[in-house]
């Protein structure tokens, strides 16, 4: 009786370890998920641009935005990728109201943060992101030259807090270009002349001394019911002043939206019943 105690004794061992094991590998292998959001905004915005006008635009600018967020393994699981596909869609008119002015502008952003601080409430990061926007600007009063085109690429530096309180996720972000590359004409240059090949200095190295920007975010992700929902604030601040041209593009904007977390999975690994690790909460 006591062989067959021992070996009872060592099969619940065996079977006690084995289960330990296949938890700890699940955790150990958790599927990360991606933070997926859904936006509009909508807010002022103040455009001025000389190649157009001497007086400044003011009035309502329209967003669609669409943010993922992702964990990576990448420096020892410490590093967040950031992806955000940015619309703008503004009408303004001219300071006594006899002119419109209208802009249409397109952004992709990546990039991501690596982890600095982490407590179970708060997290702060730090990191890099590139962008490329490009659009255009039109003035329906002009007859020469009734627009004005937008492109410009930068790499940015971007910082990133998350804090918790109750069931609400709290974000705060600052992005801001440190170098890169922007499109513009040459002060009563025409779009026709570039057409032609007069297109000398047209593409500029671009830093602090011709462009500076700021983009300001802030988000409450507050769950109701079965859905999360984000509300938050956008302020998008872009100036030039290059070829004795000035422009910037301001505007201050609500946002607000729905999230969801989404798992990609393909292959075995849609058998396995893991842990999902979120990049958001």
């Amino acid at each position: 009786m006591s062989i067959y105690r021992i070996l009872l004794s060592l099969c619940m061992a065996y079977c006690l370890f084995s289960t330990n094991s296949l938890y700890a590998q699940d955790v150990n292998e958790k599927i990360r998920s991606t933070n997926n959001a859904t936006l509009i905004g909508v807010g002022s915005s103040n455009l001025y641009d000389t190649y157009l006008s001497p007086l400044k635009y003011t009035g309502t600018s329209f967003r669609l935005m669409n943010e993922r967020m992702r964990k990576t393994s990448w420096f020892n699981n410490n590093f967040t990728k950031q992806q955000l596909i940015d619309l703008e869609v503004t009408t303004t008119k001219n300071p006594i109201g006899n002119a419109d002015q209208y802009s249409v502008l397109l952004g992709y952003t990546l990039g991501g943060h690596y982890n600095l601080i982490k407590t179970d409430k708060f997290r702060f990061s730090a990191g890099g992101l590139w962008n490329i926007s490009g659009g255009v600007l039109y003035n329906q009063r002009n007859s020469n030259n009734p627009a004005s085109a937008r492109a410009y690429s930068n790499i940015n530096l971007s910082a990133i807090a998350f804090y918790s309180w109750k069931n609400i996720t709290f974000r705060g972000q600052i992005d801001a270009p440190v170098l890169g590359i922007l499109f513009s004409p040459h002060y009563g240059q025409s779009y026709y002349e570039i057409s032609l090949g007069n297109s000398v200095d047209v593409i500029n190295f671009a830093s602090l001394h011709n462009q500076i920007a700021l983009r300001t975010y802030f988000t409450a992700d507050i769950p109701v019911s079965k859905v999360t929902l984000r509300v938050g604030y956008l302020g998008s601040f872009y100036q030039t002043k290059i070829h004795n041209l000035q422009t910037h593009n301001y505007s201050n904007s609500i946002v607000i939206g729905l999230v969801s977390e989404s798992v990609n999975l393909s292959g075995n690994k849609i058998k396995s019943n893991k842990i999902i690790d979120s990049s958001f909460y």
